[in-house]
């Protein structure tokens, strides 16, 4: 289900003055179209065709009351993460397999190059159904 139908959901559940909190993961605006390319090369499933978290919210009939930046917060746990993967690497492939642990890897790697690079952001959202 895409972000926006879960979003629509929740409006349709929650009652007048009910708030929805989470995370995305989204580019910045104002990128380049070879910046968007790259941002979708190094970051998750479809990010750069997900709209800003303000248009999501205001598509489901909900308004963001508030917005956090934890790109850095979500930069030190990718970067754990990481590190605990090459800690653990005998055991994850023996666990995982070889091509899920490379995948896992390659992911990872590329998220903390998204990030340090500008075009990952991830933020908390608080939206209210008003």
């Amino acid at each position: 289900m895409d972000k926006l139908s879960v979003l629509r959901e929740c409006n349709r559940v929650l009652k007048l003055g009910g708030n929805v909190a989470g995370y995305v993961i989204y580019v910045p605006a104002g990128l380049t179209g070879a910046q968007e390319r790259r941002a979708a090369d190094l970051g998750p499933p479809d990010v750069t065709a997900l709209a800003s978290p303000e248009v999501l919210a205001q598509a489901a009939g909900l308004t963001i009351v508030a917005k956090e930046d934890v790109t850095d917060a979500f930069r030190s746990t990718c970067a754990a993460l990481a590190a605990a993967r090459r800690d653990l690497e005998v055991e994850l492939r023996a666990d995982e397999g070889d091509d899920f642990y490379e995948e896992e890897r390659r992911k990872k790697s590329a998220m903390l190059l998204g990030i340090d690079e500008g075009l990952l952001c991830r933020s908390l959202v608080v939206a209210n159904k008003r």
